[in-house]
């Protein structure tokens, strides 16, 4: 009787825990705005944003926000379109390294690389997060990037 009510309760919490952490299926579909199958920049940038916002409405730190892939990233053939095999392939690698990091006692704030600089350059006041202030400017750069060759960049 124990086991069973051992497996009915892991069954639960792992039900649950599926059901809470969305897929990286279900995080291509909410960034694919338009729902033709692939991200284009601005979609891709856009929904950076909107994660980036839902925090800030939160009053949770920005982290990540400096470090946050690029477009071109995660586009790996270059054509200017981001399918879900790349979307996936990307972020299967990076949460992969970010859990090798972890388990090497490192942090993701801090380091030598491009991410480190990035999120030097964006905290002004440098208290380890970047603030709505800080990440207004951050976005606003993020957006002014993604719309070169794109027109007036609206």
């Amino acid at each position: 009787m124990k086991k069973l009510t051992k497996s009915i309760i892991a069954i639960t919490v792992l039900g649950t825990l599926a059901y809470a952490v969305p897929t990286a299926q279900q995080k291509f579909k909410k960034a694919d705005s338009n729902n033709d199958g692939v991200l284009s920049s601005s979609e891709f940038y856009n929904d950076q944003a909107r994660k980036m916002d839902i925090k800030i409405k939160e009053g949770k730190a920005l982290k990540g926000a400096t470090t946050a892939p690029q477009f071109d990233m995660v586009d790996k053939n270059k054509d200017g379109k981001i399918t879900f095999k790349e979307f996936d392939k990307f972020h299967t690698k990076r949460q992969k390294d970010m859990v090798d990091i972890k388990n090497k006692g490192g942090d993701y704030s801090q380091g030598n690389g491009k991410g480190a600089e990035s999120f030097n350059r964006y905290d002004r006041n440098k208290d380890g997060c970047v603030d709505k202030n800080e990440f207004r400017k951050l976005y606003i750069d993020m957006k002014g990037n993604s719309s070169k060759g794109q027109g007036n960049g609206r």
